[in-house]
Parts: C-alpha cells; sequence; structure tokens
C-alpha cells in the first residue's frame, strides 16, 4: 500500500508526464479521457484517468458527478438497473431505487409489474402500486382488479371489501350489486351474509310475519363466519303478490307459478310459494312442501308457527342441504338430540333452526351452508339503479 509521500510523488511523476506529453505535441493536455473530470480529481475520486466511464454504467464520470451518482459503481441506488440507464431510457432516479416512493423498486416496476417507476399509482385506483402488489395483492395496473365494478382504492378505503374478491362475503351478490343497487336488494351488506327470498302467497293463505320475523333471527343468531368479523346471516323475505286461490297444486304447478310470478328470476332470489294444497304423497306428515335449489312451495298450516318452520326446511333444501350432504336429512333415523335440525323429520313441527354441530350433533348444518350456499344467478342483473 503506497504511503500519502509515496502518493504525492506518484501524482506528480504523473502530472509531469502528462505536461511533457502536452508540450511536446503543443497542447496542454487537462482531460485525456474526456470525461470532463481533471486528473488530479480522478485520481482523488478513484476514477480512471484514461477512461470517461469507470465503472461502465452508460454514464461519463463527469455525468456522474453531475447526476450525483457513484463514477466507481454502475448501480449506484442498487435497485438492479445500471445508472446510465436510469438516466438514458426511463427518465428515474439513480440515486433513489423507488423513484416514485410507491414500494417498488424501479427495476420491479419495469420488469415484474409492468408499472410505471415514476408514476406512483399506475392504474389511478386510489392504491399506490407497492402498496397493492405487497399488501393487498391486487393487480396495480388494473383498476378493479376483481371486475366487480368498483375501484381498488375504494374497495380498500370507502368499504372495506376485498379488491380480489368480486363477492368478498361470498353470499352470491357481487359487492358493486349489494352496494349500488339497493331498490333491488334493500339492506344489502358486502361483508355479511345476505339471503334474499320472493314470497308469494296464494289467495286466502299467508306466511306470518311473525313467522318470518322467526325465520330471520335464526340466521341472525348462526355461526355463519363474515368478513367484517360478524356472525349470522341476514335474511331478507320480500312478499311480492298475491297470486290467484287453487284447490291443490303440485309440482308441475310450481313450475307454472314460477315462470308466471317468479319477478326476480336471474337476480339471486330463491322463490317461495304458500299455497292451501300440495297433491302430492305426504311422508311422515311432518315436512308439507316441495323444493330444489332456489324454488319452494309450502302447504299453509293451519298452526302459522307450523308453516313457518315448514318454510325454514324448504329454505334449507333451496340452500344446498340434502340427503346427499347427510344421510339423516329427510328421514327420521336420527333422533332429534343426535340431529338437532328442521331438516330431521323427528323435529318438532314448529322448531325453527339448523344444526351447528358439536359433540351431540351428528352433522353441522350451517357450517355446510357457510361452505356451500347456493344463491340463484344474477345473470338479469343489470348496472342501473
Amino acid at each position: 500500500m503506497l504511503s500519502s509521500r509515496s502518493l504525492g510523488v506518484a501524482v506528480g511523476v504523473l502530472l509531469v508526464a502528462l505536461l511533457t506529453v502536452g508540450l511536446v505535441g503543443g497542447t496542454t493536455i487537462v482531460d485525456p479521457d474526456g470525461d470532463g473530470v481533471s486528473p488530479l480529481d480522478e485520481l482523488r475520486d478513484g476514477t480512471a484517468v484514461f477512461d470517461g466511464d469507470t465503472d461502465g454504467d452508460g454514464l461519463d464520470d463527469g455525468a456522474e458527478k453531475r447526476y450525483g451518482t457513484d463514477p466507481t459503481r454502475s448501480d449506484t441506488d442498487g435497485d438492479g438497473l445500471a445508472d446510465g440507464t436510469e438516466v438514458h431510457d426511463h427518465g428515474t432516479d439513480p440515486t433513489e431505487s423507488d423513484t416514485d416512493g410507491d414500494g417498488l423498486d424501479d427495476a420491479d416496476e419495469l420488469e415484474s409489474h409492468g408499472t410505471d417507476p415514476q408514476t406512483p399509482d399506475m392504474d389511478d385506483d386510489g392504491l399506490r402500486d407497492g402498496t397493492e402488489v405487497h399488501e393487498y395483492e391486487s393487480d396495480p395496473t388494473r383498476s378493479d382488479t376483481d371486475g366487480d365494478g368498483l375501484a381498488d382504492g375504494s374497495e380498500v378505503h370507502e368499504y372495506g371489501t376485498d379488491p380480489t374478491e368480486s363477492d368478498t362475503d361470498g353470499d352470491g351478490l357481487a359487492d358493486e350489486t349489494e352496494l349500488h343497487r339497493r331498490a333491488l336488494y334493500p339492506d344489502a351488506d358486502p361483508l355479511r351474509t345476505d339471503i334474499y327470498v320472493e314470497v308469494d302467497t296464494m289467495d286466502g293463505v299467508t306466511l306470518e310475519r311473525s313467522a318470518a320475523d322467526r325465520l330471520a333471527a335464526a340466521f341472525e343468531a348462526a355461526p355463519l363466519e363474515n368478513p367484517d368479523g360478524s356472525t349470522g346471516g341476514d335474511l331478507h323475505m320480500q312478499f311480492n303478490e298475491t297470486i290467484p286461490r287453487e284447490a291443490s297444486t303440485d309440482t308441475g304447478d310450481l313450475s307454472r307459478y314460477r315462470s308466471r310470478y317468479f319477478d326476480r328470476e336471474g337476480m339471486g332470489y330463491h322463490y317461495l310459494v304458500i299455497v292451501e294444497d300440495i297433491a302430492e304423497e305426504r311422508s311422515h306428515g311432518t315436512v308439507i312442501g316441495k323444493a330444489g335449489l332456489g324454488t319452494m312451495m309450502v302447504e299453509a298450516q293451519s298452526d302459522p308457527k307450523e308453516t313457518g318452520s315448514t318454510v325454514m326446511h324448504e329454505l334449507g333444501h333451496s340452500l344446498g342441504l340434502s340427503n346427499g350432504a347427510f344421510e339423516g336429512i329427510d328421514t327420521d333415523q336420527y333422533s332429534f338430540a343426535s340431529y338437532t335440525s328442521v331438516m330431521n323429520y323427528n323435529s318438532p313441527r314448529d322448531y325453527y333452526g339448523f344444526s351447528a354441530g358439536g359433540f351431540f350433533n351428528e352433522f353441522d348444518d350451517w357450517a355446510y351452508i357457510d361452505d356451500h350456499m347456493f344463491t340463484p344467478a344474477t345473470s338479469f342483473v343489470s348496472d342501473d339503479e
């Protein structure tokens, strides 16, 4: 290692050599490599006297002084881009690894995410690019990552919904629909489970409001998990119209009623019609109703509480509970104590409730609904209010 005295001698020898060459040629040489930095400064800075771009980064040593970069390091800010590339090709700051301060290094923006390293919010959705990538895993190049009609920033800051899930609460209704179609979905909440039922009643029979309220209370108390940290579901029974009386109906009539009177078909609603009599064989005499996914028919009972209980049974079927899910559904092979559910033929005729699992229950209806709940199609829901 040269001592300071030896270095001074070396510098002096070099300067004498340079001056000698200049005198012989008739010209004074002060910048052999043409980089705008004197040999004395180059020796002091540790750059090459005879190489204009010491670190080979595309910026000559003099330019590096002007940009404040390190002429001995090709990538001053360590962002994966050479200093010259940042200056000449991308217009980014070679002294800042994250030029726009959005939480993504410049090279990551250009090479991995397709974003602009000079624009902190590429898709102008209200979320910085780095926030989208690292915190919410949304797409920084798309303002509406999940395609639900809500900008990612609005979902995060205004509504608390998930910008990567079009249906945050998983109830079959898109977030935008629940927020902005209040006339069609009154009291909808994109962070809680919502179930909508259109109810038609035959002239002369009804579903008592007290029974409907009891049904709603059973869902409100249900162990259904919601994104907002709450439990329970909101059952919305929309009483629609009275249909002409018929003394007896069968399954074929249900299809006819549905096609004629169901006003919210294709809008995520289940359909329920209360009739005077169902002309079908009544197995066990405990459940007087018919249902498939999304469609129900219930015979009005003399006791309104029993009508409501039957509705809950058929609603269970409409939501997806079937004998295929558990062999105790629609049978009497389990005692009510071992399968405490309105889906059990051994349940009391005025019982309202699905099983919630636990030590004594053979099956957890609510858990099944939470994971597999059927919601009718929403293909007819338009963007209009």
